[in-house]
């Protein structure tokens, strides 16, 4: 009897920890449950990507079962918050439909730790407000879209300014669009986002300037050396002549 009971106060301190009260945005107790997830985002490592979070959050939107769902900055953590009981069957299809690998969290401490942070200070975001994260992404993607170019002289300030602006308020609209992880991936999608960005470019600067910053971009982002777009194929080394 007292072993039973033991075990017992052992499931209840498991659930203590998942039904609370919070003050960051969750006004009423709630069962939860936490998921190890992989959503952070590519061009900003350090936040967690919106544009795959959103339509996940979307489709959690329409269950019943589902009070609220939320992710930390970092986009490795997704909170469930139930209204009763939860239906871990119901989570893991939808993780799935989205591409998404998580892995439900059981440990007594990391239970309690993300708990800690969901009432602290740390930022979390529910539902449609894994927009800001996205809107986040597009400053630091038009930061890097201009910065190579500026640091290379084929763009002075002034015109950095000007590009990063139109660029930043492009992916402001793109990356909010709701797509699935294999439309985000697709190479349509990917060509047509540089295509979008060197017109942006050529808008600016002209075709032929555009054309030096394509194919510097080219090179910077593939890790390979590049050539001197200025002299011919003949005046060129041999490995630069075979990279073009």
């Amino acid at each position: 009897m007292k072993k039973a009971t033991i075990i017992i106060c052992s499931i209840l301190g498991i659930l203590a920890f998942r039904i609370t009260a919070w003050t960051n945005g969750i006004k009423e107790s709630g069962i939860i449950t936490f998921y190890k997830v992989p959503l952070v985002c590519g061009a900003a490592p350090e936040i967690g990507c919106g544009s795959r979070l959103k339509p996940l959050f979307i489709d959690t939107d329409k269950e019943k079962q589902i009070k609220e769902t939320w992710s930390n900055r970092q986009g490795t953590v997704i909170a469930v918050v139930w209204n009763e009981g939860t239906d871990e069957d119901l989570i893991q299809s939808l993780f799935k439909k989205h591409d998404i690998e998580a892995k439900l969290i059981s440990e007594n401490s990391k239970i309690k730790e993300l708990n800690a942070s969901m009432m602290g200070k740390d930022k979390w975001y529910k539902g449609m407000e894994v927009d800001q994260l996205s809107i986040e992404e597009a400053g630091v993607i038009a930061t890097d879209l201009t910065t190579f170019a500026k640091d290379s002289g084929l763009i002075n300030e002034q015109e950095a300014g000007i590009i990063k602006k139109q660029i930043e308020d492009y992916f402001k609209k793109e990356l909010v669009i709701v797509r699935t992880n294999k439309e985000l991936g697709s190479q349509e999608t990917q060509d047509r986002w540089r295509k979008d960005g060197y017109e942006i470019y050529a808008k600016n600067i002209g075709k032929e300037r555009a054309d030096k910053v394509a194919a510097l971009f080219a090179v910077y982002f593939s890790g390979t050396e590049a050539c001197d777009t200025d002299k011919s194929c003949s005046e060129k080394e041999d490995d630069c002549c075979k990279k073009k």
